[in-house]
């Protein structure tokens, strides 16, 4: 299930690139359609789900903020793939496993050892590579890695957030009841073109929230359940690979040698975090 739901992450474009194609969508209007899709089909499982005992007013507060966190991180993420290639926002994006190991011994008490510390140093040099420095890289790739990155940062806050989390909600109840700040989070970024976005974009964005959006949370989440933290983590590259893959054959975009090379050294890098978990 968690290769499913990794898989359909990767596809996120099939559905975006023919929307803004459509005029009038933007990242914003992507974020606000997927969370609100995600909220009604997962808030009656949730609520099918929730846990009986009470829960402290902390973990609901922290459950607000990792509402804002994932916002942030999907805008981020969604105009990354709109400013660069899917290689290069797909891939700065998936620094996010080794920042979620460098954030572990603050959030949740866990040593970060050797292995995470190298890990850090073959991303950073995987992400210098990808970008070809010595290439005079194009501004709209910088502006898309930076934005890639910053879209690691919050999605390695949200994953912390979500680990602790579970120990006061049950996982489909974290999946659901973060989605109302997150839309809060969103609707300032809203712009009044997308009023006018045509139906049938919209109805993509909704596609999107019911299939890589809801669905794949589903999976992942129930997946989740019966799999070793580290298999999952395995299993979620391959988010990247079909993305890339997606970029290549369905939307003709060149993969240099240099992308392969930073790309393959950025998933090295996460998998070597995975590894030492």
């Amino acid at each position: 299930m968690i290769a499913l739901a990794a898989a359909s992450w990767g596809t996120w474009s099939l559905f975006f690139r023919p929307a803004e194609a459509r005029g009038g969508v933007d990242a914003p209007l992507e974020v606000f359609v997927v969370f609100a899709t995600i909220l009604v089909v997962t808030a009656p499982l949730a609520i099918a789900d929730r846990v009986r005992a009470p829960r402290p007013r902390h973990a609901w507060a922290l459950l607000g903020l990792q509402g804002v966190f994932d916002a942030l991180n999907a805008l981020l993420f969604f105009w990354a793939m709109q400013k660069a290639t899917l290689a290069v926002a797909v891939l700065t994006h998936y620094l996010a496993p080794v920042l979620v190991s460098l954030g572990a011994p603050l959030a949740v008490g866990e040593r970060v050892g050797r292995r995470t510390w190298a890990a850090l140093g073959l991303a950073l040099g995987g992400l210098a590579i990808l970008l070809e420095p010595w290439r005079n890289a194009e501004e709209r790739a910088v502006t898309g890695a930076l934005l890639g990155a910053g879209s690691a940062v919050f999605f390695a806050c949200s994953l912390l957030a979500a680990k602790r989390l579970g120990r006061h909600f049950a996982p489909t109840e974290i999946l659901a009841w973060h989605m109302p700040t997150a839309l809060l989070t969103v609707l300032p970024f809203l712009s009044l073109s997308s009023l006018s976005a045509p139906p049938a974009a919209v109805g993509l964005l909704v596609v999107a929230g019911l299939g890589p959006g809801a669905l794949a949370g589903v999976l992942f989440i129930r997946g989740l359940a019966h799999t070793p933290a580290s298999r999952a983590s395995v299993l979620m590259l391959l988010e990247p690979v079909v993305a890339v893959l997606v970029g290549v054959t369905a939307f003709d975009e060149r993969l240099r040698p240099a992308a392969v090379l930073g790309g393959a050294l950025v998933l090295a890098a996460a998998a070597l975090v995975i590894a030492e978990r």
